[in-house]
């Protein structure tokens, strides 16, 4: 569980990251960065949530790890 957990909160963390690079170069006109924006306009928006997703779930892998530990 906490492998899972870490591996989708890095997947997250990254999205987060290519949606904001795309939101910022789609004034400028990029092509890839229209079509990725043309996926989700929400996270286009505000990738912070799926940072926010991603940091909850990181959340879980630690704390998972933890008491795995305690064990």
């Amino acid at each position: 569980m906490a492998v899972i957990s870490f591996l989708l909160a890095i997947l997250l963390g990254g999205t987060a990251f290519l949606f904001k690079q795309a939101a910022s170069q789609v004034s400028v006109g990029t092509t890839w960065a229209g079509d990725v924006c043309s996926t989700s306009q929400m996270f286009c928006h505000h990738p912070e949530y799926l940072a926010y997703a991603g940091f909850g779930l990181m959340t879980v892998a630690i704390g998972t790890k933890l008491s795995n530990l305690s064990r």
